[in-house]
């Protein structure tokens, strides 16, 4: 046996060795630098003085030299205009970088696709982990070259202006899908990206990451998002939406951040329910103005240890809204430190009768500015005893599930010894 674990470990080192043999990088002089990385090599091409054709016919003189593991384009400007048919040359490449230098301008060069520029005369895709466009003035991003990309993880436009991303494909193994946009560039109509579709029926199924911040999305370019069942961080600041998108599905999300815009002022907010409970949820709500008050309605979910923080003004925290989620399993919540609460009774809820949940609630300041931790209790002593009355059903609730719950143990230990 301990033969065959030192043959088979050999043999293992041995084709591991040979592979690596097999991956070369040609003494010649090219625009694209060649490096070995085993199993294969990494081009990184200069993109300031080549055409898109150029670069394609070293992708195919590479093809002899190993599997080309990550492709860099870098540079593109002037020459490199646009991806033509089959750019990748048959390819099967686990990484590909387009690293534009646009300049944050929309009046200058661009950067255009084929409907078949990552697709050979086959078909197949050569798109097989991450594409990423860095720095690029795109303006319409025309999906239907991703089609039959079933291989691609990853999809992100950094700081690239894309006005919009249509009849966006499914994709099969995409789980991150990133539109990040920090700057507003030159001439630009508005900042980042203002609206995404998916083709009719398409799905993204395994998608765990998606980050759409800094750009001028509205509710309809979000509507996919409840089907995204897997999702575990979503991250929509800097947008423009006035609804936060039900999330109730999202079994195992444990980050999310959004930014509302000025006509949100009634929120309700669906978080998962039920839960994986891998990971403690995190959830930012912010606000597009911080003059504005915002009404929270609703907040529904399975809260586990979990913390949100409402990073907009309120001026009401409500019973009925905020009780129910604050006596489940250890739920947090920072109001905004400039918020300014509607206190007397209409917090006695809190104060008086689940005076313990105040260690929950931080940056809770009443209008006079004193913190609801310093009022006394004799200020809402005259208060309705209805939230009391409340607490009370609500404790003889949790009382008689714990008799039944050790009557029912008690019932199966006293029947244990017959059995036997």
């Amino acid at each position: 046996m301990a033969n065959r674990f030192f043959l088979l470990t050999m043999f293992m080192v041995f084709a591991q060795l040979t592979n690596a043999q097999k991956a070369s990088c040609p003494s010649v002089y090219s625009m694209c630098y060649c490096q070995v990385s085993y199993p294969g090599i990494i081009l990184d091409c200069d993109a300031n003085y080549d055409s898109p054709e150029s670069i394609r016919e070293r992708l195919e003189f590479y093809k002899p030299y190993g599997p080309i593991m990550s492709l860099r384009i870098q540079g593109i400007g002037d020459y490199f205009n646009y991806v033509p048919d089959d750019f990748l040359a048959g390819n099967q490449i686990p990484e590909v970088k387009f690293i534009c230098s646009h300049g944050h301008s929309t009046t200058g060069n661009m950067l255009m696709l084929s409907s078949r520029a990552f697709t050979d005369s086959t078909d197949v895709c050569g798109l097989t982990g991450n594409v990423t466009f860095s720095d690029c003035n795109m303006r319409d991003f025309d999906s239907t070259t991703l089609t039959n990309c079933n291989q691609l993880k990853k999809l992100a436009f950094m700081d690239s202006h894309v006005d919009r991303i249509r009849n966006l494909p499914t994709l099969e193994s995409l789980t991150n899908f990133t539109v990040y946009s920090p700057s507003l560039w030159s001439y630009a109509s508005q900042k980042g990206l203002s609206q995404i579709t998916l083709a009719p029926g398409a799905l993204l199924a395994n998608l765990t990451y998606l980050d759409l911040t800094g750009n001028s999305l509205g509710d309809d370019s979000i509507e996919f998002i409840p089907q995204l069942r897997f999702l575990q961080e979503l991250r929509l600041e800097g947008n423009n939406f006035t609804s936060v998108t039900n999330l109730t599905n999202a079994i195992d999300l444990h980050t999310v951040s959004m930014t509302l815009n000025s006509s949100a002022t009634n929120v309700s907010i669906w978080l998962p329910n039920p839960r994986s409970q891998f990971r403690h949820l995190s959830a930012k709500f912010y606000s597009i103005s911080s003059s504005m008050v915002y009404d929270v309605a609703l907040l529904e979910g399975m809260f586990v240890n979990d913390v949100i923080n409402f990073e907009f003004k309120m001026d009401e925290f409500q019973e009925d809204v905020f009780l129910s989620p604050l006596q489940s399993n250890g739920l947090t919540i920072y109001l905004n430190s400039n918020s300014r609460i509607t206190c007397g009774c209409r917090i006695s809820w809190l104060i008086r009768d689940n005076r313990p949940l105040l260690d929950r609630v931080y940056n809770g300041i009443c209008m006079d500015g004193r913190s609801f931790a310093t009022i006394p209790l004799e200020e809402v002593s005259c208060c309705s005893t209805d939230s009391l009355l409340r607490r009370i059903s609500f404790l003889q609730k949790e009382n008689d599930n714990l008799k039944a719950n050790q009557n029912a143990r008690c019932s199966r230990e006293e029947a244990l010894p017959a059995q036997l």
